[in-house]
């Protein structure tokens, strides 16, 4: 016979010598009868009386066609401990206790019990018992009746007399006391039982660290627990299925020489592959195998079969039995129980150790961002200072080069104007150039003066109305020579309702003329269009746009950048300090307003400024 458990089949095929026994099996009568079993079998169906078969401890393999037409139920239906359910539950516990001999050999025995009818009402019957192997010193299987009463004694409450014997028959003293010692020694094996089972609990639960030494506890409680138990092997399933793995030994002290206990492969994968406990005997001892042993599935209904919990005998066959498999069966269930909880532990302390290692990982990588942190605070804090210091060296610088350059100027002035009387035509073109270059000079040590004081938050703003139109033109006719010479046409265009405003006229007036010196710089042709307007009635714009060279696309973006410039070579075409746009982008978010810029290479420029109509004083400090 082949078992078959997932993808894998397990042979488990016994000799002759070997007597096989499972505890849940529902065994019916065998398909291949003789002609005298068919006609016993005849002859229990004519019988007025249920005639049944069970095993030693209570299962039923056979109930004749009289059941079904006394309780309404299929004998089908009621086969293992179905029938149970026909019985008077406070007779259900006597009867399953008759099953289990008190004496050996064992003898037959009678019991009245109450059984439901197909009506629904209880009916008090009388069940007959007797070894189906009288031969043997052990009770393998019962065969016997169930006979309905007299009618005088059909009732559903007990009667005064002693129910275990008919009511009708004064039972012996004799008689009376073997019944008592047997109900007695029924309670002792139950309670031997709930005490084995409550001791391998214990022993189990101390014994849990890691999986190993659970499997080792559960071993040696195993052994400790069952009485006839000498040894107690555990296998677990192969983590890939492939096969059944021995982790664990339990009661090695009671093998002489070292020998390792041994069981037949087949035994262990025939429990495993049925989830059936599994008996074994062999008749035959040649010091192998051992003389009894028992299999049962390590299972529970979360995680499924586990493994295999396995004992045995090394001298006496009788040292196991029956009810042997069934503690066995319930302590593989309640090693399950441990396993589980001991993987789950283990993969809780792996996470926990994963969890303890991410941990210190990002509190070195928190203190190092710390670090970091601190490391680019004070590095911000040098740099800060640094441009502090270099702020004020460059407005000291541009104040001490202002003094002299003045003068300079002043006497080119004053030279220019008395050439007729002084100064040769030489002369004079001389000086024209001293004072021209010595503007430009001027213009650069103001740039740089005026970028330290905005660096440094001297810059303050003097509030004051005045007419903006007037400011417009005033810096448009500044440049209008110089655009005529370069033949650029300039126009402005002023659309105000209310020509005044409340600003800071000379910022206003220093940013214009930034933006219309650069229009008039980089344009040799074409136009330079100026435009004021509002953009509501308490914002305006101011829109340069000329027709110059343009700005490429990658310079664009650094265009109010402080010291940037398209061409940043000493032979650069176009002079100049690349302060004048990032100077005005300065000053205009100091009157709150902003500044944009569109352009294209060789089309043109477009700087667009909005601003407020008027500026408080409590924001006028930068």
């Amino acid at each position: 016979m082949s078992q078959y458990h997932g993808n894998k089949s397990f042979q488990s095929e016994f000799s002759d010598s070997e007597i096989l026994h499972k505890v849940s099996e529902i065994t019916s009568p065998q398909p291949q009868l003789c002609d005298c079993e068919t006609q016993d079998d005849r002859l229990w169906e004519a019988n007025p009386h249920i005639v049944w078969k069970a095993y030693a401890d209570g299962w039923v393999t056979y109930l004749g066609q009289r059941w079904e037409d006394y309780t309404g139920v299929p004998a089908a239906a009621a086969l293992g401990f179905g029938y149970l359910a026909q019985i008077h539950p406070e007779d259900r516990s006597r009867l399953l206790a008759r099953s289990h001999p008190s004496k050996f050999p064992p003898q037959s025995y009678e019991i009245i019990f109450r059984l439901r009818t197909r009506e629904g009402t209880y009916r008090w019957n009388v069940a007959r018992g007797t070894p189906a192997n009288p031969d043997s010193q052990e009770v393998l299987e019962w065969v016997g009746t169930y006979t309905d009463m007299d009618a005088s004694q059909q009732t559903q409450v007990a009667p005064q007399a002693e129910p275990e014997f008919f009511p009708h028959q004064v039972p012996s003293e004799a008689n009376f006391t073997a019944e008592k010692l047997c109900e007695a020694r029924t309670a002792r094996d139950r309670g031997r039982d709930l005490h084995a089972i409550d001791r391998f609990t214990n022993l189990v639960s101390k014994g849990v660290g890691n999986l190993g030494q659970l499997l080792q506890a559960i071993a040696d409680a195993t052994v400790e627990a069952i009485a006839g138990a000498e040894f107690c092997l555990v296998a677990l399933l192969e983590c890939d299925c492939s096969g059944l793995k021995l982790s664990a030994v339990g009661g090695t002290e009671n093998f002489a020489g070292g020998q390792t206990p041994h069981l037949q492969n087949k035994l262990l994968w025939k429990a495993f592959a049925t989830g059936e406990s599994v008996l074994f005997r062999s008749e035959s001892s040649d010091g192998l195998l051992p003389a009894a042993a028992c299999a049962a599935a390590i299972e529970s209904g979360e995680s499924g079969r586990l493994g295999v919990l396995a004992i045995g005998n090394g001298k006496d066959s009788t040292a196991l039995d029956a009810h042997t498999q069934q503690l066995l069966a319930v302590m593989g269930k309640q090693a399950a129980i441990a396993i589980n909880s001991a993987r789950g532990l283990e993969i809780l302390k792996k996470q926990e150790q994963l969890l303890d290692l991410q941990n210190e990982l990002l509190i070195r990588q928190q203190e190092e961002l710390e670090n970091q942190g601190r490391r680019i605070q004070q590095q911000k804090l040098q740099l800060l200072e640094a441009a502090k210091f270099k702020s004020q060296f460059l407005g000291i610088m541009s104040h001490e080069l202002r003094t002299p350059m003045n003068s300079i100027i002043g006497f080119s002035q004053l030279l220019l104007r008395q050439h007729k009387q002084l100064l040769s035509a030489q002369q004079t073109e001389m000086v024209g150039r001293i004072l021209h270059n010595g503007k430009n000079l001027l213009l650069l040590i103001n740039d740089i003066l005026d970028l330290s004081k905005i660096e440094s938050g001297r810059t303050e703003l003097k509030i004051e109305k005045f007419h903006l139109a007037n400011l417009v033109m005033d810096v448009a006719l500044e440049f209008g020579n110089q655009a005529t010479d370069k033949n650029v046409a300039m126009s402005v265009s002023v659309c105000l309702q209310d020509q005044f405003i409340v600003n800071d006229k000379l910022r206003l007036r220093q940013i214009l003329v930034n933006l219309v010196s650069n229009a008039v710089k980089f344009t040799h042709e074409g136009s330079i269009y100026i435009e004021v307007r509002e953009l509501n009635c308490d914002r305006l714009i101011i829109t340069v746009r000329d027709t110059g060279i343009g700005i490429c696309e990658k310079d664009l973006p650094h265009i109010f950048d402080k010291f940037h410039q398209g061409d940043q070579s000493t032979t650069r075409q176009y002079p100049g300090t690349g302060l004048g746009l990032a100077i005005s982008a300065s000053l205009v978010k100091m009157i709150e307003g902003t500044i944009t810029a569109e352009s294209q290479p060789n089309k043109g420029s477009i700087f667009r400024m909005e601003f407020p109509r008027k500026i408080y004083p409590k924001k006028l400090i930068c």
